[in-house]
């Protein structure tokens, strides 16, 4: 139940729905068009501009750790889903701005600081469910020579909470365990497996705020890609805190 509420309701926390909203209000409205007008191009000015998210961004996500920085080894690297998706009449793994979860976690795999990858992963959508992902990323794994003995699936998930639950039930969370997810979802991805009681640290991948060269058009010009920035966001926010009240 409280799955399928989040889904229904998640349009809800869309910059996007704000926009058309106001928008709509514009129309509907005799006396205010004009005064809601001015308020949808203000928020439209802020929302799509690149350097204001990312900047709200920095304040959220966690720090990167570089790989010297990881002194011991561990049992588990355990790789949150949500990095790609899967094309099946192509048989293709398409990956998203995540992507870069899987990808570190093999390159941790081949320098030895993870002993095995533990992928978790199952469909978080509400129909046409049946597509795994952890199960098409053990054939991805396969293909980039990770050793199959080295390799879990837990393809049940579909929230960042049962992520943790389902890991639980196939490795004992007292294990060294190494918790691989991007930077802006490590927040409450560290919420749910200190509440599920891992021992683990945690590597950030994807990092938002990099040395990046601040440039005019950055800094000033609307970007339509700061809507999604923005949209990912306040998921995360609004994720943390309700699951800091129901947990």
């Amino acid at each position: 139940m409280f799955f399928t509420l989040s889904k229904i309701l998640s349009f809800l926390f869309k910059p996007i729905t704000w926009l058309i909203l106001l928008m709509v209000s514009a129309i509907l409205s005799k006396k205010k068009t004009k005064k809601i007008v001015t308020y949808t191009l203000i928020l439209f000015t802020i929302l799509s501009n690149e350097f204001i998210v990312d900047q709200v961004s920095g304040l959220w996500e966690m720090p990167a750790i570089k790989i010297n920085q990881l002194q011991k080894k561990y049992d588990y690297g355990i790789i949150l889903g949500g990095f790609s998706s899967y094309n099946p009449e192509e048989k293709m793994i398409n990956f998203n701005e995540h992507g870069d979860r899987l990808i570190s976690a093999i390159k941790l795999y081949n320098l030895g600081i993870i002993k095995k990858i533990i992928v978790s992963g199952g469909n978080g959508k509400l129909i046409n469910n049946d597509l795994r992902e952890a199960i098409w990323s053990y054939d991805f794994l396969i293909n980039m020579k990770v050793n199959p003995k080295d390799i879990l699936i837990e393809s049940n998930s579909r929230n960042t909470i049962e992520n943790a639950v389902y890991t639980k039930e196939i490795i004992n969370p007292l294990s060294q365990s190494l918790l691989i997810t991007s930077s802006l979802h490590m927040k409450r991805a560290i919420f749910c497996f200190e509440k599920n009681n891992f021992n683990f640290d945690y590597y950030a991948t994807d990092i938002i705020n990099f040395n990046r060269k601040k440039s005019i058009s950055y800094i000033l010009l609307p970007n339509i890609k700061s809507l999604e920035k923005w949209e990912d966001l306040i998921h995360e926010i609004i994720g943390y805190l309700v699951y800091q009240i129901k947990y």
